[in-house]
């Protein structure tokens, strides 16, 4: 029963450290970047007026002057504010003119002071 006990004993001692390791620090803003340099998934050598595949998520390109556009519902580029980032949904967006994206691809813009999805450009531009 004793030699048990130490079993039990040292394989709580062996796991405590184990379940600490590559456990990290949560972000309090996951996933935010600011420029549109560091947005994933975004088309470059996109062209107003060119052909693209119209998504709900990830639907931004850049043209070679670094213009931000977006694919339209028609599948068609067509120009966007700048592209200043990704941003979480909901997050405090201050007074920003530009868009952004989350990490997981849904369009944003400032409104009322804060990130909300925008989906006006693939459904109805």
């Amino acid at each position: 029963m004793k030699s048990m006990a130490a079993v039990v004993l040292a394989g709580g001692l062996l796991a405590a450290p184990l379940l600490t390791v590559g456990m990290g620090t949560a972000s309090a803003t996951p996933g935010t970047c600011d420029g549109a340099g560091c947005v994933p998934y975004v088309a470059h050598g996109a062209q107003v007026g060119g052909s693209c595949t119209q998504n709900t998520r990830y639907n931004f390109g850049m043209d070679a002057a670094g213009n931000t556009l977006a694919c339209s519902s028609r599948s068609q580029w067509v120009s966007s504010p700048s592209l200043v980032g990704v941003r979480t949904l909901r997050e405090p967006c201050g007074e920003s003119a530009g868009v952004a994206q989350t990490p997981d691809g849904v369009p944003l813009k400032c409104e009322a002071g804060a990130w909300t999805a925008d989906y006006w450009v693939m459904f109805y531009g």
